[in-house]
């Protein structure tokens, strides 16, 4: 049985550095016994001018030295440090992240935005309580953030989609920063331009969409669960009239008698209002009597990957669900054929699971086989021709919830050359590590494999068991047509799995199997 351990993961935020430390224990969920949180708004440097100042990275570098020595106290074993937008969208991103490394140690992550939804979407499934049974219905879960807000849409317990707003607190509060003294009613300026962008949803969302459930996380949860005078749980349900009645006070701050406004940082009070306009659009548009209000973090979701990696945690919600939905909701928007892209996924991961001492990959390679044979054929939404690439470009262009931008990479080239047409001086490969090449190259064999066993799109063939025979593998399969098409397709797409494996694929048809 693993032994107990002392985990920090270190969110360096746009607005907020927070390290929450926690004691991980086989199997269970993780225990947080502190947390520090300092305000360095590094996003309003990075949403005014496009990179951050040398002065608030200094002041960043100065907090994560006092988090060492907390680090050093509570004898810590493991720290995952990440950042989010305001690194991710500085020109200096690279500068800044060396920096930190240098002078605190800290090898800080730069999270894609899929990610640092992947993290909070981790913590609210994981802490909220009956997450699953509240997501059977239409569920909408609005992600506040300081540089943005995410949208993600549940139905029948399965992820539907996810849309991403610029709208974040301290980026509204940046942007029309100076048209507040321009304006008699800078509130509801800043309601116009929130309600303008959140309009783009209402049409490309989902028609005629009814919802039951509302969850709302972020940043700012804390402190307006802290003000409001709601209780500071991990998750509460507050009715649409109580958050009415504290929006209209928050408005009107002046004389709202909101007394435990005065108990609030300055940098924090500002950006209150900004996501209280935000909670009240979403309201507005779905319609629900109450939402739940949670203060899980970014830091909560590391935590929980943490304990699952090194601790063995069971998530209530498999991560790879999520990741396998989001794929197929990317797949059903460009009209990929449903039934040829879910039979080629089955068989080629059917033979990667029977070949396993044969590739040697690790168990996240089945993921990345899975998602690519899912999406390989979505290409041909642009065209018949050349579709293999059209089909790298889409997936580049869009994301998938809980893909960094290196496993989205490595799923497109999986789907682009899911004919194996494919050298290892290929320039797209050149991106890759030579390990992550390696991999690649071999899960792409293994769907070249699996879509030549559906030639016809008919789905026709069923893998039963293989065999290393010699320097042949012996592939037995079961027909329940005539299968001439996919064999002949079969053994003009065996050259690269041949080559990286020495061995030649031959199918071997179960005798007692009527055609």
């Amino acid at each position: 049985m693993s032994k107990q351990m002392t985990v920090a993961a270190i969110d360096v935020g746009s607005h907020d550095i927070v390290m929450k430390i926690a004691v991980l224990k086989a199997g269970e969920p993780p225990k947080i016994i502190d947390e520090v949180q300092r305000t360095i708004p590094m996003g309003a440097d990075t949403y005014k001018t496009g990179k951050i100042s040398q002065h608030s990275l200094g002041l960043a570098i100065d907090v994560l030295k006092t988090f060492n020595k907390k680090i050093e106290e509570y004898k810590v074993n493991h720290v995952r440090a990440v950042a989010t937008s305001a690194f991710r969208e500085a020109r200096n991103q690279l500068f800044a992240v060396e920096q930190i490394r240098s002078h605190t140690g800290f090898d800080v992550k730069v999270l894609s935005n899929s990610m640092d939804l992947f993290y909070h979407q981790l913590a609210l499934s994981e802490t909220m309580l009956n997450f699953t049974a509240l997501i059977e219905t239409n569920a909408l879960v609005l992600n506040i953030g300081s540089g943005s807000i995410q949208l993600t849409l549940f139905n029948k317990g399965k992820y539907i989609n996810t849309q991403n707003f610029r709208l974040g607190s301290l980026r509204i509060r940046e942007l029309l920063g100076d048209l507040e003294r321009h304006s008699t009613d800078f509130n509801a300026l800043m309601a116009e331009y929130i309600s303008g962008e959140l309009n783009y949803y209402k049409s490309f969302g989902p028609r005629r969409t009814s919802y039951q459930n509302l969850f709302v996380l972020g940043g700012s949860s804390r402190y307006i669960m802290h003000v409001a005078g709601w209780s500071e749980k991990k998750q509460e349900q507050i009715k649409r009239s109580s958050f009415e009645s504290f929006f209209g006070k928050l408005k009107n701050k002046g004389n709202s008698g909101l007394q435990r406004l005065s108990t609030v940082p300055s940098e924090q009070e500002n950006l209150l209002l900004p996501a209280c306009i935000v909670i009240d659009e979403v309201l507005q548009f779905t319609g629900t009597d109450q939402f739940y209000f949670s203060d899980v973090d970014l830091a909560d979701g590391l935590l929980y990957e943490m304990a699952a990696r090194l601790q063995n945690y069971k998530f209530k919600r498999n991560p790879d669900i999520t990741r396998l939905e989001s794929a197929i909701y990317f797949a059903n928007r460009y009209r990929s054929d449903k039934k040829h892209s879910r039979h080629v996924a089955d068989l080629s991961l059917r033979l990667f699971d029977l070949t396993q001492k044969i590739h040697g990959l690790p168990k996240k390679a089945r993921v990345y086989l899975q998602i690519g044979a899912i999406l390989h054929n979505i290409g041909k939404y642009i065209s018949v021709e050349n579709d293999g690439i059209h089909s790298y470009d889409i997936i580049q262009s869009n994301a998938i919830v809980g893909f960094d931008e290196n496993e989205m990479e490595m799923v497109s080239i999986i789907a682009c050359f899911h004919n194996g047409h494919i050298t290892p001086n290929e320039p797209k490969l050149q991106k890759l590590s030579e390990d992550e090449r390696v991999m690649v190259l071999k899960l792409i064999a293994y769907l070249t494999l699996g879509n030549s066993l559906d030639a016809g799109h008919k789905q026709k063939v069923s893998i039963l068991r293989t065999l290393v025979n010699g320097d042949k593998l012996e592939i037995t399969v079961s027909a329940d047509q005539d299968f001439t098409l996919e064999l002949w397709n079969f053994k003009k797409h065996t050259s690269l799995f041949m080559e990286l494996f020495g061995l030649q694929p031959e199918i071997k048809l179960r005798k007692s199997k009527a055609i």
